[in-house]
């Protein structure tokens, strides 16, 4: 069962499809995910984690000089 989060708590969209994320509860935590299922984009934690959420869901994303998200090949 999903539950919509609280118009209060400043979460961003969707990146994919731009809809507002809901929280379901699973057997080994929480998950905030779109409410779209065609877009498969979720969260998972042991606590509800909208900081993850908003870093992965920013159009504009300022990587740090440790968050390179290409491997390194010989």
């Amino acid at each position: 069962m999903s539950y919509e989060i609280q118009p209060g708590i400043e979460v961003e969209n969707c990146i994919k499809c731009g809809s507002r994320p809901v929280i379901d509860q699973t057997k080994k935590g929480w998950e905030v995910k779109c409410p779209n299922d065609a877009c498969k984009n979720v969260i998972a934690a042991p606590l509800v984690d909208f900081e993850t959420w908003n870093r992965v869901n920013k159009k504009n994303v300022d990587l740090k000089p440790g968050d390179n998200k290409f491997m390194r090949s010989a």
